[in-house]
């Protein structure tokens, strides 16, 4: 069984949040958009290996724009992973009084803990529910609790430096040396590698933990399709040398030595064993903080092999690549929620999951992250729109605004994302015939929107001629060396980007406009960046 959902209402940083989570989660959101209030929430309910977790004042969602909530509630929803498996596990069995069947053929166990004020402080109870939300009769619901903690124990995994102390980290005892010398003996007598290989291989992997606290257990990787491929197309999981010498199957030598690590390292843990069978969800916070993104690399090869269910957050794009793209979680906090955003609304062909992988999700990773996209032709565009925009009074950047160019991979793939994921957009195009093209594509593509909010067709064959005809006739006179009034525009133009070419030329008028404040940014141009800026600002 794994955590399949998480509702939470009033606790800490979220007053409302609905998640859903597969196993191996990425979450990506803005700070203080509610990722530590989080894993705060699974960490009280089930990371402390006792039942059952009490809630205080401290734990209540605090508004400064309201009155304080009176009641707090977390529901924890865990699914089997095949249909009606529970009903032939002996370890399943256990939860037996809780197991509701669903439209879809699972059993799934939802787990409800509620906090409330009263006058004499914050009482707890800890329930289960069915599929509408109904209390199930129990006798000793207490028990089942305790049961489900032992069977799905939450461990937080951070860097170790700064802990806040109420979330401990473990580190290897005094007993390394000792299991190190054992399993290098074990695995010599088994493996062609040298002693000092093995030695070496095993000591990499204890300082990768030292950082990191695991679970246990390694799992085999199936041959990757094209299709996987394009939906995953950044993948850490191999480990060099010491994956070279695994061989398929969890008894392989290098599997039994991270499993014999990890153990040790679990068992570390306040002297609590881990229950043979259970299955560990791993909270994974900001696994690149004060690493070398090539030590990123390693360190997520190694933690990815756990078959135990994880939740990551990152601000790396590198890392965010390294993950399947429905397994990617976007939290944006709105008015009166945190909302959790998702590939689920868009279909997607082989050939827009391609283009995807290599134009977002490996050129430009980072991209996800940002609040909105103004999508544009091409180069000219990225060097001229930041820079005007900055002139207008907008750090495009610091708005959490991405210019990208579409022209290769096609708008109606990023659309489809960016809608997905809760990103804004908006699509300038020049007002040539492909440019109408475009044009008439987003508009096919809205949904009641308003067209303002996302379209800017420009009122000109190309931006070139767009900014001549706008007051900046004179940069390229200047920069073509033309000065009779009777050369056309069109000779001009190719003459000036002929000596400059496109991106000179937008840095050339840049400078110009620079010198002469913001007024010279065309009209279109001017309104589009308000327009937009002020869209980005309703995510923050």
């Amino acid at each position: 069984m794994y955590l399949e959902h998480i509702t939470i209402r009033n606790f800490m940083g979220l007053n409302q949040l609905s998640l859903p989570l597969e196993q191996s989660t990425a979450l990506i959101g803005e700070n203080a958009w509610g990722k530590t209030s989080l894993f705060r929430a699974l960490w009280r309910l089930m990371g402390q290996g006792s039942c059952c977790y009490q809630f205080t004042d401290e734990d209540f969602y605090r508004d400064d724009t309201g009155p304080e909530p009176e009641e707090l509630q977390i529901i924890l929803s865990y699914r089997e992973h095949r249909p009606g498996i529970c009903e032939h596990s002996n370890r399943l069995a256990a939860l037996a009084p809780v197991w509701v069947k669903h439209k879809d053929g699972y059993h799934r166990v939802h787990y409800r803990a509620t906090g409330r004020r009263t006058r004499t402080g914050v009482e707890t109870e800890h329930d289960f529910i069915d599929g509408s939300g109904a209390l199930i009769p129990l006798d000793a619901p207490m028990g089942l609790v305790h049961r489900l903690i032992e069977m799905n124990p939450v461990f937080r995994l951070r860097d170790s430096r700064g802990a806040p102390q109420d979330l401990p980290i473990v580190t290897l005892d005094g007993d390394y040396e000792q299991l190190l010398n054992h399993l290098t003996e074990q695995l010599a007598e088994a493996k062609a590698l040298s002693k000092g290989d093995i030695k070496a291989g095993l000591d990499a992997v204890r300082q990768l933990f030292e950082h990191y606290f695991t679970s246990q257990g390694a799992t085999s990787r199936a041959p990757r399709r094209a299709q996987d491929i394009a939906i995953h197309p950044v993948t850490l999981g191999q480990l060099g040398k010491l994956n070279d010498w695994q061989p398929m199957g969890e008894d392989s030598g290098l599997s039994l030595a991270l499993a014999a690590i990890a153990h040790t390292i679990l068992q570390a843990r306040e002297g609590r064993p881990i229950e043979t069978g259970a299955r560990p969800l791993l909270l994974i916070e900001d696994p690149e903080s004060r690493l070398h993104p090539t030590m990123l690399a390693v360190t997520w090869g190694v933690l990815d092999r756990f078959p135990g269910q994880k939740l990551v957050t990152t601000n790396s794009g590198d890392l965010l690549s390294a993950f399947p793209l429905n397994q990617l979680r976007r939290l944006v906090r709105v008015t009166t929620e945190t909302r959790s955003f998702h590939l689920g609304n868009e279909r997607y062909s082989g050939e827009d999951m391609r283009r995807i992988a290599f134009h977002v999700r490996i050129n430009r990773p980072m991209s996800l992250f940002a609040r909105y996209w103004l999508l544009v032709e091409g180069e000219t565009e990225i060097w001229l729109l930041s820079e005007l925009a900055r002139i207008c009074g907008y750090v495009l950047p610091a708005e959490g605004i991405r210019v990208i160019e579409f022209a290769q991979c096609g708008h109606t793939p990023l659309i489809k994302v960016a809608r997905d994921f809760g990103i804004g957009w908006h699509l300038l195009t020049d007002g040539d015939e492909a440019g109408q093209k475009y044009a008439q594509g987003v508009r096919s593509l809205l949904r009641g929107e308003r067209e303002a909010d996302h379209l800017t067709v420009l009122p000109r064959a190309d931006m070139e001629n767009y900014l001549f005809y706008n007051g900046l006739e004179d940069v390229f006179r200047q920069e073509a060396q033309v000065q009779d009034k009777h050369t056309p525009a069109g000779k001009i133009i190719e003459r000036a980007l002929s000596r400059r070419s496109k991106p000179g030329m937008a840095l050339a008028v840049v400078e110009a406009i620079e010198m002469q404040g913001p007024e010279r940014v065309p009209m279109e141009l001017r309104q589009m960046f308000t327009r937009i800026v002020a869209i980005a600002r309703r995510q923050g």
